[in-house]
């Protein structure tokens, strides 16, 4: 019924199918029909359409990245789409990139290189961040190293999402790119931007973000500490004995391989129990060589 009405060129039908194409629902994932189809919805004024495609534009999916192409687009429905017109406004706001200068990160550790940078994002676009996530949350999982499949542990009690593809706004990619700018890495090599929420008692146990076997390894984290009104919640390295809490704004840098690419046992870190309030973080993990989380 959906196919038959897409053929007749209905926009709620093309949507759906550009949507099964995306997430490889009923079929296999076709970056390519799905662009098209969005084209057609976005053509008879379908806002959806135009945001998910916007989205795609503005992070390179499927196709080149384009910013000012995805801006486009938002302009044409922001006045009946609150989420565009909160895109738009905001991105006037947001300084293009970041310059801390030769002296702007302060060196916590040499081995494993652990780097903080203070007041990396503005207050508003901490609260942008948990806004966006907290309807999404979900809890933690952590990747079994036999499998490569998700799964819960009680090593990861926090609750998280990420911003993938159809989520990765145009506010989220200039943030992503200002953490490419501060790790000295390209934005297309760092997975979704991840948030976690961490309330009393929740913590995330001793662990290395490097992962066994893995070809395309993720060689830098980026922790980026969203609020500071809660207690606790450290982020330890045991064995390189640093121990921050953040503020809010405030961005951790930190090296997960040696210099000759493997794992980094000594970047072992944890999050500690929160005691009291609510503790939110951003987390991006960067990648060797460019990575898509559906392209790899």
């Amino acid at each position: 019924m959906v196919e038959q009405a897409a053929a007749s060129g209905d926009a709620e039908a093309l949507f759906a199918m550009a949507n099964w194409r995306l997430f490889g629902l009923f079929g296999s994932r076709d970056l390519a029909a799905a662009h098209r189809l969005l084209d057609r919805a976005v053509e008879r004024g379908f806002v959806e359409a135009v945001r998910t495609k916007a989205m795609l534009i503005g992070n390179g999916t499927g196709c080149v990245a384009d910013p000012a192409k995805a801006a486009q687009l938002l302009q044409a429905i922001k006045a009946v789409d609150p989420y565009a017109s909160l895109q738009l406004n905001f991105m006037d706001g947001m300084a293009p990139d970041c310059d801390f200068g030769a002296d702007g990160a302060e060196t916590l550790c040499d081995a494993p290189l652990v780097k903080r940078l203070r007041a990396f994002l503005t207050s508003g676009e901490c609260a942008y961040l948990t806004g966006l996530a907290e309807p999404h949350l979900r809890p933690s999982f952590v990747t079994n190293p036999q499998t490569g499949a998700q799964m819960p542990h009680p090593i990861r009690t926090s609750s998280g999402m990420s911003f993938g593809p159809t989520q990765e706004d145009l506010v989220i990619r200039r943030i992503n790119e200002r953490i490419a700018q501060v790790s000295a890495t390209l934005v297309d090599c760092g997975e979704p931007l991840h948030i976690l929420r961490y309330t009393p008692g929740q913590e995330y146990k001793p662990h290395t973000d490097s992962m066994p076997g893995e070809a395309n390894q993720r060689v830098w984290t980026v922790l980026i500490y969203l609020n500071d009104d809660y207690e606790g919640g450290e982020t330890c390295f045991p064995k390189a004995g640093v121990e921050v809490w953040g503020a809010a704004g405030d961005a951790l840098i930190f090296q997960n391989v040696t210099a000759d690419g493997r794992p980094d046992p000594a970047s072992l870190h944890a999050g500690l129990p929160v005691t009291a309030g609510v503790k939110w973080l951003a987390t991006r993990w960067i990648r060797a060589r460019p990575y898509h989380p559906w392209m790899n």
